[in-house]
């Protein structure tokens, strides 16, 4: 093929350049200073940076993250239904939400009846996670199918140890116990403070555990992080727990393992009024997490603090993965934002505040959540650009 001289053309790019450009344009020197910005955590943070150099902290496979959608109707039939339509429809992961998970928003699905809600479902081709009390109920369900738990994808949040130990005994591979950031991300902490609250949760848990192998412990722990609409800090967030348990794995003594790193779309950026803006926070978040490194991701219906979603909204809640998956291949590249000096700088600083948080919560003290910098924020839809006659809520009838 030809040369293409084209780029050769033009003088190299400097940051000399770009800062005289900049200033131009503002008509104002110093402007580097008021570009500046300062995160939740403190960290202050320049307009431009160059290239940095990082550990690389994608998933161990290129291969695409594991869509998840919850289960939470409270009629097992309907729950069902819905169920199978998700996995018809893209979906390869299911969130059974128990109706006393702190995660059931008023709903949920009682364990009584989860035999019921997982009629026809093939559970060895696809992956489960269950909230709240349910984790014995699940198991004891499948030891009356031909299933080998070994060969399952299932993460509990066993509520104690000793029910964990009792589902590695029965062959299931984990994880067995979550740490969960999304309660301490609801109550207002910074992003740091709540990488630094689950990784104290997670050593919890493996002290707990210790009874366990070396390698089963190593899986026996997931996490779940919130992903809200700061695509960037997201991003950094998921890149940062990943750095961070190999570190904890390595401290313990434990192999290194994969971390099952889950990611479930903020609640705490839900708006009530004029909820389809809510599609587009979903979509910078799940951007973010999927981008970070996350093992799967549930993107929360966007009608979800209306009510009980209905149909539309579940299907929304799908597609926003499937087109970033299938059309944007966003799975493609492991840890794509690797050498970005501005993504870099962002999980340094978050890797150094969470690791202080988390020495802070094993000597008994943990984050306030008082954090209200999030408040003052202007919500689309609501406090900027409101609707002035809101749609019809897409709920389901109860």
């Amino acid at each position: 093929m030809p040369e293409l001289p084209l780029a050769s053309c033009f003088p190299a790019a400097s940051r000399i350049n770009w800062m005289a450009r900049v200033e131009a344009a503002l008509k104002s020197a110093g402007f580097a200073e008021k570009l500046m910005w300062r995160s939740a955590d403190g960290q202050q943070y320049q307009p431009l940076y160059g290239q940095i150099a990082g550990p690389r902290a994608g998933r161990g496979t290129v291969a695409p993250w594991t869509i998840f959608q919850r289960t939470d109707h409270p009629d097992a039939a309907k729950a069902n239904a819905q169920l199978l339509d998700d996995l018809d429809n893209g979906c390869n992961g299911l969130t059974l939400v128990c109706n006393d998970a702190a995660s059931a928003r008023g709903f949920g699905i009682a364990t009584s009846k989860l035999p019921r809600v997982l009629r026809d479902v093939a559970l060895h081709a696809i992956a489960l996670r269950i909230e709240g009390s349910g984790a014995e109920a699940l198991a004891a369900h499948i030891a009356t199918q031909p299933l080998d738990p070994e060969r399952l994808s299932i993460a509990f949040a066993a509520p104690s140890a000793n029910i964990a130990v009792q589902l590695s005994t029965q062959g299931f591979r984990g994880p067995l116990m979550e740490a969960d950031g999304r309660g301490w991300h609801e109550s207002g902490v910074t992003p740091g403070e709540e990488l630094g609250a689950v990784l104290g949760e997670a050593i919890s848990h493996l002290r707990a555990l210790g009874n366990l192998s070396d390698e089963r412990l190593a899986r026996a722990v997931g996490v779940t992080l919130a992903a809200d609409q700061d695509m960037f800090a997201t991003l950094a967030k998921f890149r940062t727990m990943r750095l961070l348990w190999a570190r904890i794995l390595e401290a313990c003594g434990l192999p290194q393992a994969e971390l099952a790193l889950h990611a479930e779309t903020s609640w705490r950026m839900q708006a009530v009024k004029d909820p389809h803006t809510n599609i587009l926070r979903a979509t910078a978040a799940v951007f973010g997490a999927g981008l970070g490194g996350a093992s799967s991701i549930c993107a929360l219906p966007f009608s979800l603090a209306q009510g009980l979603p209905n149909g539309f909204a579940r299907r929304v809640a799908r597609n926003v993965q499937n087109v970033l998956i299938e059309e944007a291949n966003l799975w493609r590249v492991a840890d794509p934002a690797s050498g970005s000096g501005y993504v870099e700088q962002l999980t340094q600083d978050l890797t150094a505040t969470a690791w202080n948080v988390f020495q802070k919560t094993e000597r008994g003290i943990w984050p306030s959540g008082d954090d209200k910098s999030t408040t003052s924020l202007p919500l689309i839809g609501t406090s900027a650009y409101p609707l002035k006659k809101e749609h019809a809520a897409e709920v389901e009838a109860l």
